[in-house]
């Protein structure tokens, strides 16, 4: 009976050591890339009120199961001097649509950006979580000239906190039980 006990006390070992395993990718991320694309900088040669802005054709959806995840995007462009990129709520596209070339008829001020927008310095930083989003880009005040302005995305891919915090949880208390069944005189407390 106690071989058997042994043989068995395998399974949750091994369910243990595979759910910190999980926990030790994550922490490394499970994937990371880069996207390479172009989107025109709009000329603002008046003040930032009255420049338009352009928005991206179609939504970015963000399905809920990324709760579970901790995805993270860095946004940088090549013309950061003389543009800008936000991103905002895709409810925005009902009262700002974009029309054939992408222009909208809304200037930064009429949005509520989540990430970006005209007053940010630097690349953007943005976790994705569960909803739609739309990108929107405009020009820097005194820039007189459309040019093509190039944009990388980094994005890279964890598990979410509270997923890693109950898979080590989870993980602990598998190995260990795995260790009791295995070896019970071990873990016996002696009167």
């Amino acid at each position: 009976m106690s071989v058997m006990v042994r043989v068995f006390s395998v399974l949750p070992f091994a369910t243990g050591l595979i759910c910190m395993l999980l926990v030790a990718v994550s922490l490394f991320g499970f994937a990371s890339g880069t996207i390479d694309d172009e989107i025109p900088a709009i000329p603002c040669p008046t003040p930032q009120e009255g420049c338009p802005t352009g928005m991206s054709d179609a939504d970015l959806d963000v399905p809920s199961a990324f709760i579970m995840l901790d995805v993270k995007l860095e946004i940088k462009m090549e013309l950061d001097d003389d543009s800008w990129i936000g991103v905002v709520d895709s409810k925005y596209a009902e009262t700002c649509p974009p029309g054939e070339s992408g222009l909208t008829d809304c200037s930064a001020s009429d949005y509520e950006f989540l990430a970006g927008g005209p007053d940010h310095e630097g690349p953007i930083h943005l976790s994705l979580e569960p909803g739609s989003l739309r990108f929107v880009t405009g020009g820097d005040e005194g820039s007189t000239q459309l040019q093509e302005n190039a944009i990388e995305t980094t994005w890279s891919v964890h598990l979410a906190t509270w997923i890693e915090v109950l898979l080590t949880a989870g993980g602990v208390v598998l190995c260990l039980s795995g260790v009791h069944m295995a070896f019970p005189s071990l873990t016996k407390r002696k009167d």
